[in-house]
């Protein structure tokens, strides 16, 4: 019996490696919880690589109290057992060397404005500069003394509906400061406010008032009715600007996965009375946007050719149907159907080993955006980089997340000089 479980974990710990570099299961014949299980796995192996080679050096302990080791089968599992540790740590120093191949695709797209732009935040350049503090224990972020952090503020009251907001600010008193807009991802079925509090922790310690955005999920209701929601969160900071010392003139949104999805349709439809039905005076418009690993393709998950089954149930709950049977809503709820020559700047990320979302996806939505030659945007493509990287503050997160920083700042930075600001 031990034997075998030996074997077992041995076998399991090699799939589970080879799942990390390319995801087993396969978009077009796998069901939604096949691909969930995937990305998970994928993802909990790759970024909490300390925590797995933790649990798996308690396991060996276990096996110990055995004669497995007495055999040459128990030798050999552990060098397979070190052989996958050994490949998920140089896929970690790839990652570290991350930063320098990004930043050389940032000047190449973005120039002299990417290359005077500042940043605080810089990413690790070995493992002894990495914080593992925070990789080992992720809460430990939420307990700067620089930041305040106020949960479950109602931004829309109406009858029985509650909408409600996480505020990450700094605690200080300076006016005017700039906001970031995070709207949390889950395939507009799920999902929680306090996804990517890494970003947010930080860039509330930078200066900048951070609102992680609550909407109502599929199938519940159907779009565009969580576009509305986002949009009541918006007009709702506008109004209390002065109360929590931002300037409504600069707010960026971003967000992962559906979360990237509705950032992008907020920078891309503004004063579009359609999403603002009772309020469809108000400014609705946003200086930026962040997609992170978002959703930007309607049509094809339903094409016999590129079939995605598992995406298309899950968009046929968040429209009510089909492209055929409900064309106005898919229309909607494609961002590339409503970049314009008024659509602020982009930056968009996507992880190349993504079990979800195909790199060709955002691709493709970049294309789109480049044929109004969006001033001031970019695509970074991340080799080796999962869904969700950014949900922890890992050494993936801590090597991609000064990059969003340093744009952000980049944006803000050209906002000042075009308002003549100091």
């Amino acid at each position: 019996m031990v034997t075998i479980l030996f074997i077992f974990w041995t076998l399991s710990s090699v799939f589970l490696t080879l799942n990390v570099f390319h995801p087993l299961a396969k978009r077009r014949s796998s069901s939604f919880f096949t691909l969930l299980i995937s990305f998970a796995l994928g993802w909990l192996v790759g970024d909490l690589l300390p925590q797995w080679i933790l649990l798996n050096s308690g396991i060996a302990l276990l096996f110990s109290f055995s004669d497995i080791f007495s055999q040459t089968l128990g030798w050999a599992g552990l060098v397979i057992h070190l052989c996958c540790w050994i490949i998920l740590i140089i896929r970690l120093w790839i990652i570290l060397n991350l930063p320098a191949r990004i930043d050389q695709q940032l000047e190449e797209q973005l120039g002299s404005i990417w290359q005077n732009s500042s940043t605080f935040f810089s990413p690790p350049d070995n493992f002894l500069e990495v914080n593992w503090h925070s990789w080992l224990n992720p809460n430990s972020i939420l307990e700067d003394p620089r930041i305040e952090i106020i949960r479950n503020h109602v931004f829309f009251e109406e009858d029985n509906l509650r909408l409600r907001l996480d505020i990450y600010r700094p605690r200080s008193s300076k006016k005017k400061r700039p906001v970031l807009l995070q709207i949390h991802g889950g395939a507009w079925i799920s999902g929680s406010k306090r996804q990517a509090a890494f970003l947010m922790t930080h860039m509330a310690a930078q200066g900048w008032v951070c609102f992680s955005v609550g909407y109502r999920f599929s199938p519940d209701i159907k779009f565009p009715q969580h576009l509305i929601d986002i949009k009541h969160a918006l007009k709702w900071i506008r109004n209390h600007a002065k109360e929590f010392g931002v300037d409504s003139d600069f707010i960026v949104s971003t967000g992962g996965s559906a979360g990237g999805h509705l950032a992008a349709l907020m920078a891309l439809t503004p004063n579009q009375p359609e999403f603002q039905p009772g309020f469809e005076q108000d400014d609705t418009r946003i200086q930026g946007c962040i997609p992170v690993y978002g959703v930007f393709d309607f049509s094809t998950p339903f094409s016999k050719k590129t079939p995605y089954p598992s995406k298309a149930k899950v968009l046929k709950m968040v429209c009510g149907g089909t492209p055929e049977t409900e064309p106005e809503c898919y229309q909607q709820i494609t961002p590339a159907n409503w970049v314009s020559k008024k659509t602020p700047p982009f930056l968009l990320l996507q992880g190349e080993t993504d079990a979800l979302i195909p790199v060709q996806e955002t691709q493709a939505f970049w294309h789109a955006l480049q044929s109004k030659n969006r001033r001031h945007s970019a695509l970074l493509t991340l080799p080796l980089i999962e869904h969700a990287f950014d949900i922890f503050p890992t050494l993936t997160a801590q090597c991609i997340v000064p990059v969003i920083e340093q744009y952000l700042l980049m944006l803000h930075e050209n906002y000042n000089k075009q308002q003549g600001i100091k």
